[in-house]
């Protein structure tokens, strides 16, 4: 399986298609890689395009430890699969958590992003929201563990 490696020796499970023009797809907190299948099917008729499993999302590694999940890895993850695959720059579309991934790689690395696309950006990043947010992000976590993705899909 092709793996990019971050800073911190995380591996990132991505996949790619098509080529030209680069274009990277970051998913949402409820999906994996496998989200962005009909937009990578459609637009890598025309452009490279490629996806990843963010950490924690399988195949990619699960760290065990919180404090490997901060804006800052994730960031670095989408720079590090870039680097891997020696894009200079990319269009870089995220939706969700993806979003803000992706908004974050713009602020920190403006030279690697040709432009970007923001959907449903911002959960969670609001201060006032932050605590209840994480509440929620953990007990949610625990539903799909115990009870798995079919039941958090029908609530």
């Amino acid at each position: 399986m092709p793996y990019a490696v971050s800073s911190d020796n995380v591996k990132l499970y991505y996949e790619e298609t098509g080529q030209g023009v680069p274009i990277l797809f970051v998913h949402e907190f409820a999906s994996d890689h496998r989200g962005w299948e009909p937009q990578m099917r459609e637009f890598g008729k025309r452009y490279r395009c490629i996806t990843y499993s963010a950490r924690g999302y399988t195949p990619s590694d699960v760290p065990a430890d919180a404090a490997a999940y901060s804006y800052r890895h994730v960031m670095r993850d989408a720079v590090a699969v870039l680097d891997h695959l020696k894009i200079d720059k990319a269009h870089i579309i995220g939706l969700s958590m993806g979003g803000y991934t992706t908004l974050q790689v713009a602020l920190n690395h403006p030279g690697r992003v040709r432009s970007m696309t923001l959907a449903g950006t911002g959960s969670g990043s609001e201060r006032w929201y932050t605590q209840d947010f994480h509440k929620h992000s953990a007990a949610l976590g625990d539903i799909f563990a115990s009870k798995g993705a079919a039941h958090v899909a029908q609530t």
